[in-house]
């Protein structure tokens, strides 16, 4: 199935550096010409026989961008902008009964202009031009959308833009000074700490964005969002003696340079990222297991993201011509009051959260894609899924429509922000671990799995002694497969609650606090990948 790339104008601004010193002057500048054009279009937009746009919403974002990349503490490589400004163009046309929306368009469009200066003229002319090209898309899908619905004779259920009352907030934004070099010396420092015999490569990539989105819809929504992030990715690759090769990645995610943990910190993360990757290369290979598994820290966040998460957003149906399936749509759209986790578990999203135990959540803000106040909501409620993420293409909306700079569509979709899962019997960590042998012994079995991080194709798997408490890495397992079946199979949870950011240019930034979890049973099977032949000299020692 293909997917739509919504247009973007993506262009540089040699004089974006006044933008920085000056934002607010330059936001009235995008507010002005985006206010101008979507009158200007609402008004006269037409091509015969077809119907207008009804509403149009524009995004515009900019960009400074700042990025390293380390070499085992040597080589470094750097990538900067400081003048990208990114334009997406939201449009809907026919009525809010039926429009463009919720179809396949196979078109793929995309369009670059060099601005000749940060101005009113140069907005006006580049949202005029994408502007033009994304109705020239909508009336494609709405034409195709239109046949479809006819030949199939379907019925739809509820209108495709519901009316809502939509709110304004222009936060105040300023671009944070940093230091270049600081950022360098520390990914050089983080990388150094991989630079042993053991591990064939060790990399750093320190990735800084600073990035105010300005938006305004032809209902008059208005925001200034910050969308600043900042990521540190650690990657190490290695051999065992026998050749089977291992590599594991870990990823810290951060709102701004301020909320860096210190240096020293840093370097001991990548230190102990780097000790865990040479102790692996020494480790016994798995073998098959089926039992009881501890999932903490990073795995147990990978489940809920990669099984929760991912499950929860796009929850209404998109036609295609070319599949009667909607592949993109969370398997929990259609499971609303079916128990999907364990009955003492509740999972809330709330949006307007902006902490948790200090660290700011990427999943904060105060005004959705189409301009409505976001709610908290209730996902789950002992164990059974009571709500779903909604825009005013559901029916009725809690502002959950969201967009991301460089999105797929020409409309939001329903789209988590900061997840909390929060069960209610909770056990300290060296308690959890005790019930993780309980249940061992109970499957008589001499030994389970504690399992740290997954990867793509290994991850940080314990053999714990179901006797001892002793733990013993092992290497050499595939990454298991993980279904919305899995979260059932949850027996035990842990008090040590953690939160985890995730950015991507692709889908809105969100976050999830989550605790370690045990698992009735995980099938753990040995990876197929076959052993590399060994060097014919050891690596050198330098």
């Amino acid at each position: 199935m293909k997917k739509l790339l919504l247009l973007s104008i993506l262009f540089s601004l040699a004089v974006f550096t006044c933008a920085k010193e000056n934002i607010q002057q330059q936001s009235d500048i995008i507010f002005k010409a985006m206010k101008d054009e979507i009158s200007r279009s609402m008004d006269g937009l037409k091509a015969k026989g077809m119907p207008k746009p009804y509403y149009i919403a524009y995004q515009i974002a900019l960009q400074d961008y700042f990025a390293v990349k380390s070499f085992m503490g040597e080589e470094t490589v750097t990538t900067s902008s400081n003048g990208d400004v990114v334009i997406n163009v939201m449009m809907r046309i026919g009525s809010p009964k039926r429009d463009n929306s919720f179809f396949e368009n196979t078109l793929i469009s995309t369009a670059e202009e060099q601005l000749p200066s940060f101005s009113y003229d140069s907005i006006r002319k580049a949202l005029w031009l994408q502007t033009d090209d994304v109705y020239k898309q909508a009336l494609d899908q709405y034409t195709k959308k239109e046949a479809y619905f006819k030949k199939k004779e379907i019925k739809q259920e509820s209108p495709d833009f519901s009316p809502a009352e939509t709110v304004s907030d222009k936060a105040n934004f300023k671009f944070k000074p940093y230091d270049k070099e600081f950022l360098v010396n520390l990914a050089k420092k983080m990388s150094a700490q991989g630079n042993v015999k053991e591990i064939k490569k060790f990399y750093t990539n320190i990735t800084l964005l600073q990035q105010p989105e300005f938006y305004l819809s032809s209902e008059g929504a208005e925001y200034i969002k910050d969308n600043s992030a900042i990521v540190i990715f650690l990657q190490s690759e290695a051999d065992t003696p026998k050749g089977f090769p291992l590599a594991a990645s870990k990823s810290l995610v951060y709102k701004d340079i301020k909320e860096l943990p210190s240096e020293e910190e840093l370097i001991n993360t990548a230190k102990d990222f780097a000790l865990e990757m040479q102790a692996a290369v020494k480790s016994p290979k798995g073998e098959a297991f089926i039992g009881p598994v501890l999932l903490q820290d990073d795995a147990a966040n990978y489940l809920f993201q990669k099984v929760f998460a991912k499950n929860i957003v796009r929850t209404k149906k998109v036609y295609s011509l070319s599949s009667e399936k909607d592949l993109s749509m969370g398997e929990f759209a259609t499971k609303k009051g079916l128990k999907i986790m364990p009955l003492d578990f509740d999972v809330t999203d709330e949006p307007q959260r902006k902490t948790y135990k200090g660290k700011k959540l990427l999943g904060y803000y105060t005004v959705d894609e189409e301009g409505v106040a976001p709610e908290e909501i209730k996902l789950v409620s002992n164990g059974k899924l009571t709500d779903l993420p909604a825009t005013r293409s559901s029916g009725k909306t809690n502002g959950h429509a969201r967009s991301a700079v460089y999105t797929d569509s020409l409309y939001p979709h329903a789209f988590v922000s900061n997840l909390f899962f929060s069960p209610k019997h909770t056990f300290p960590r060296e308690e959890l671990k005790n019930k993780l042998m309980k249940a061992c012994r109970k499957e008589n079995l001499d030994y389970c799995y504690i399992i740290r991080r997954f990867d793509a194709n290994n991850m940080t798997a314990y053999r714990v002694d179901a006797k001892t408490g002793e733990e013993t890495l092992m290497h050499g397992f595939e990454t298991p497969t993980l279904s919305t079946r899995t979260l059932r199979d949850i027996i035990a949870s842990g008090n040590d609650f953690k939160a985890y950011n995730f950015y991507s240019g692709t889908t809105p930034s969100y976050s999830i606090v989550s605790p370690s979890v045990i698992l009735e049973e995980l099938e753990l099977k040995p990876s197929q990948a076959e052993n590399k032949k060994p060097p014919k000299l050891e690596k050198p020692d330098l």
